[in-house]
């Protein structure tokens, strides 16, 4: 039977993960649009087994086209503030204009509170910063030295991944695998995966995946889904794989 390619890009990363973590399979699309209902990907052994595989992502749309923004407009110069900053948005400011339009001066109105960090310590030593950061809509900024000595601000996405939990994947993929169940209790397989890959801006379970130990306790599991994998990629292109077979826990494949 011929092994037809996968056409979206993550049915092509999922093939080339899975493949890279078990020898001998041969990972071939199932899903040609035929027909509604049919799972993505057909995991192929050599002593003819046929495996199903559902792959989804999860990510975060709105944190996306944000991200997408900020990566696009760059740094705001900085004219009345005198350092360098980088500044973390509060979680669910999304109005990357506003902020954009008053943080030169806001940051210059802590440099003169004689700060050069934005946190919660701060707020309650500085009233200014308290103000400036519940009017800007930030969690988070410091100070830094520019290489090439032109003050810049540079904005980011909330950092709440710093205090995330590794139960954070759990969470994600039994999500996924609820909504993917009935797909792939209609497969006729013996074995039935469901891939996640996760997105960076799916911040916890992102950083659940890339900086934390698997949880002790595995992912509760629909019986439709016979085996989860969670991947993604660190920021520097090394791929990250956990597999876990119900009703186990998670094993670290890369």
């Amino acid at each position: 039977m011929t092994c037809r390619e996968p056409q979206r890009p993550d049915e092509q990363t999922a093939k080339q993960l899975v493949q890279l973590c078990l020898r001998g399979v041969e990972v071939c699309l199932h899903d040609d649009g035929s027909r509604p209902m049919l799972y993505d990907l057909d995991l192929r052994w050599p002593d003819g087994r046929v495996e199903a595989m559902e792959v989804t992502t999860d990510t975060d749309e709105v944190w996306q086209l944000v991200g997408s923004r900020l990566d696009r407009q760059g740094p705001v110069p900085a004219v009345e503030s005198t350092h360098s900053w980088v500044v973390l948005l509060a979680e669910g400011n999304t109005d990357v204009r506003s902020v954009r339009a008053r943080i030169d001066h806001q940051l210059s109105l802590v440099e003169q509170a004689g700060c050069a960090r934005i946190s919660r310590r701060e707020v309650r030593a500085s009233p200014a910063v308290a103000r400036v950061r519940r009017q800007l809509g930030v969690d988070y900024g410091y100070t830094y030295e520019a290489a090439d000595g032109q003050p810049k601000i540079r904005i980011m996405l909330p950092m709440r991944w710093w205090w995330t939990r590794p139960e954070a994947v759990n969470a994600a993929v039994e999500r996924h695998a609820e909504l993917n169940a009935a797909k792939l209790a209609r497969s006729g397989c013996d074995e039935r995966h469901l891939f996640m890959l996760v997105a960076p801006v799916s911040m916890e379970a992102w950083s659940g995946l890339m900086e934390r130990e698997p949880p002790e306790a595995p992912p509760q599991l629909p019986e439709a889904v016979t085996t989860a994998w969670a991947a993604g990629y660190r920021n520097d292109g090394r791929p990250v794989v956990w597999r876990a077979r119900r009703p186990g826990r998670w094993d670290v494949l890369l």
